[in-house]
């Protein structure tokens, strides 16, 4: 029963990693449609700066903190600029293959300045383990554990429950359809990729004392992000519960199995459920009515968020009917 339960707790502060991971890259696909290869860097970037001005220049967690998100949020402009310029933009595949290529640039980065080895933040509240039922967790892993549920919990609200959100839903739904209504997709895309490198950057804030990470991690992360992704198809919470099942399954497989086939476990899984899932049409579909300028609202649920913001901005805009 230990063994079980400190696997489970080791799974868990890898699954809420793989889960942020993964939301992060959900919602910039839902938005802009491209499959974020660079959600990497903002973990790691976020834990590697967090580490540095906290430890090494003895910054205050506050300052510490807000050094990370910000810096997050310029590699979050950058990237926005690299994928979704107008050079970019003319192939399908050209924003997947710049924000590739800007991982890379990152990851390049983080090699130069912090060194080839990984680091971790020092901890900042006790490291004295609690016992529960014979196995030993982490105040940082609560802490984990909590901050990644606020944010699960924080972001559902956000896409579901205000106005920015409902402007982010219909311009994921519903490109054409949400400009009539005055929704500015270009900033909503902008929005998306800002969301994104938050989560990143608070998974690397919550998990810098309890991981090492370097420049290593930026592929290692959005690979296994992506594969969360799929198998949760694009959708929120799916996503968040198939990123759970991926960080106790890698936990549970290397503590019973061999963790020198841990990799190979969860790569093997991926590949059966890609088997048994069957090809998301909507998704082929809504890429498809992006390129040809469709504005047929694609959902009713995009229809609803595009109806909710035209009514807030001006009682005289309809969203067209079928």
């Amino acid at each position: 029963m230990s063994t079980f339960l400190q696997l489970t707790f080791a799974g868990l502060n890898v699954g809420f990693l793989y889960m942020l991971v993964a939301l992060g890259m959900v919602v910039t696909y839902q938005v802009s449609r491209v499959e974020s290869l660079a959600q990497g860097t903002y973990v790691v970037y976020s834990a590697l700066i967090f580490g540095s001005v906290h430890d090494g220049l003895g910054w205050p967690l506050v300052a510490a903190a807000l050094a990370s998100l910000l810096a997050c949020a310029g590699i979050a402009v950058f990237l926005y600029l690299l994928a979704l310029n107008r050079f970019a933009t003319r192939g399908e595949a050209g924003p997947v293959i710049m924000l590739l290529g800007g991982a890379l640039l990152f990851a390049e980065l983080a090699r130069q300045f912090w060194g080839l080895n990984d680091r971790s933040a020092k901890p900042w509240l006790s490291n004295e383990p609690l016992r529960i039922l014979g196995a030993t967790v982490l105040p940082h892993s609560l802490l984990m554990w909590a901050g990644a549920a606020f944010l699960v919990v924080a972001g559902f609200v956000l896409f579901e429950r205000t106005m920015l959100g409902k402007a982010l839903r219909a311009a994921a739904d519903d490109v054409e359809g949400a400009r009539i209504v005055g929704i500015n997709t270009k900033v909503m895309q902008f929005v998306s990729f800002q969301v994104a490198g938050f989560f990143g950057a608070a998974a690397g804030i919550l998990l810098a004392p309890i991981m090492p990470f370097g420049w290593t991690w930026v592929f290692a992360l959005a690979l296994t992000g992506a594969i969360g992704a799929i198998a949760g198809r694009w959708e929120y919470v799916p996503v968040a519960l198939a990123s759970l099942a991926i960080g106790l399954f890698a936990s549970y497989a290397g503590g019973y199995v061999s963790t020198s086939w841990q990799d190979v476990y969860i790569y093997g899984a991926f590949i059966v459920v890609l088997l048994l899932l069957r090809e998301d049409k909507r998704a082929g579909t809504r890429r498809r009515r992006r390129r040809s300028g469709s504005s047929e609202p694609r959902i009713k649920d995009g229809r609803a968020a595009a109806s909710a913001v035209a009514g807030h901005n001006s009682a005289l805009v309809r969203v067209p009917e079928k």
